[in-house]
């Protein structure tokens, strides 16, 4: 399993714990390459409020995590460790790890 979609199945752990730390921003990193600086955490007010239009379906922080996710996958889907980082302001900024996934190495069978 990739770790976009361990992360993806943690969903509603994740936003349980994004709720509980109340990170402005989420910086999401992929085998040590930073793939978003600070993407910016939605109020759920405004998720729900964004989708009552047409279109728009992630109505939840959940469904807007699997969504983002979801994205990042498509275009790095070979990635063996993915990071999720809260990202609070400051000069540096502050940081706190969220979750981290990644592939498990197989083990060689001898012969």
């Amino acid at each position: 399993m990739s770790p976009w979609r361990k992360l993806i199945t943690l969903a509603p752990d994740l936003a349980a714990k994004v709720r509980a730390m109340r990170p402005p921003k989420l910086r999401v990193v992929a085998d040590g390459r930073v793939l978003y600086w600070a993407l910016a955490v939605p109020s759920e007010e405004d998720l729900e409020a964004h989708a009552a239009w047409p279109g728009q379906n992630a109505p939840s922080l959940e469904a807007w995590l699997v969504e983002r996710l979801a994205f990042l996958e498509e275009g790095w889907p070979e990635v063996k460790e993915v990071e999720l980082i809260g990202v609070w302001a400051g000069a540096p900024p502050r940081l706190e790890p969220i979750a981290r996934a990644r592939v498990k190495r197989r083990e060689e069978v001898g012969a």
